[in-house]
């Protein structure tokens, strides 16, 4: 395992995003006639993620897509409760909405819009979840090292990050590209907000040293918060009770 080390956050911004690498598969720019529109994105083959060497991949859970530019914690929480299974969750803007009411989800009216995290760890508790927020601002890697474990186990993990001025999405896979250089390693993330990167498939993915240094909030709460995570799992498959799986 590649060892992280970390630039400045002023040498930082200077860092391109990566080429691209094997796990993912680019468009070819000769398909668009006359070059009307052309592809800026590699295209991610989940298909093949989970048995490509060096990638830690969570298969079946794409983001369902928010309706509203404020619902990001909802819909992340109802595509990880679909994820594992919650009776009740549909991909719809009914659900995306109750969610956001039971939360107390605040529109772009308020001056705090969005879902704070002790709101999103209410919810999935309240829903039969184990629940852990972690907050570090230490930036010695050990939350990044935190998403990777989790990624390995099988288990998706909830980040809220600078993106879009403040976003919630689902960490699911982990690319280190077959390099030593931990500067290429990827982050792919089931992202609610997946409207910019050429397909609309629930999935993005970000430089995972770039995303490191933008895991911070520094707009909506009441101070900077660093690289908030929430890792939760059922307390018990959903549909069975405790006795039935004692039973088993």
């Amino acid at each position: 395992m590649k060892n992280l080390t970390f630039a400045p956050l002023s040498i930082l911004v200077l860092i391109l995003l990566f080429s691209g690498a094997g796990s993912y598969e680019a468009k070819d720019a000769t398909t668009y006639p006359n070059n009307t529109a052309i592809a800026w994105f590699p295209r991610i083959d989940t298909t093949i993620l989970s048995a490509t060497q060096n990638v830690d991949f969570i298969p079946n859970l794409k983001a369902y897509q928010q309706t509203t530019d404020y619902t990001c914690g909802p819909a992340a929480l109802l595509s990880l409760a679909k994820f594992y299974g919650l009776p009740d969750i549909e991909d719809d803007a009914k659900t995306e909405m109750q969610i956001a009411q039971e939360c107390g989800t605040r529109d772009l009216n308020s001056s705090q819009p969005g879902t704070k995290p002790n709101e999103m760890v209410a919810w999935l508790e309240k829903n039969g979840f184990d629940v852990q927020l972690e907050f570090e601002d230490k930036g010695d890697s050990s939350a990044l090292q935190r998403l990777r474990d989790n990624i390995r186990q099988g288990i998706p993990t909830l980040v809220e990050w600078i993106d879009l001025s403040g976003h919630w999405a689902i960490a699911v896979g982990y690319d280190y590209c077959n390099a030593s250089d931990p500067w290429d390693d990827v982050l792919i993330l089931a992202d609610p907000y997946d409207r910019y990167d050429d397909y609309c498939d629930g999935y993005s993915f970000v430089n995972a040293n770039r995303f490191y240094w933008m895991w911070f909030d520094a707009l909506y709460f009441d101070n900077i918060t660093w690289r908030t995570m929430i890792t939760a799992t059922p307390k018990e498959p959903f549909g069975q009770k405790s006795d039935q799986i004692v039973a088993q």
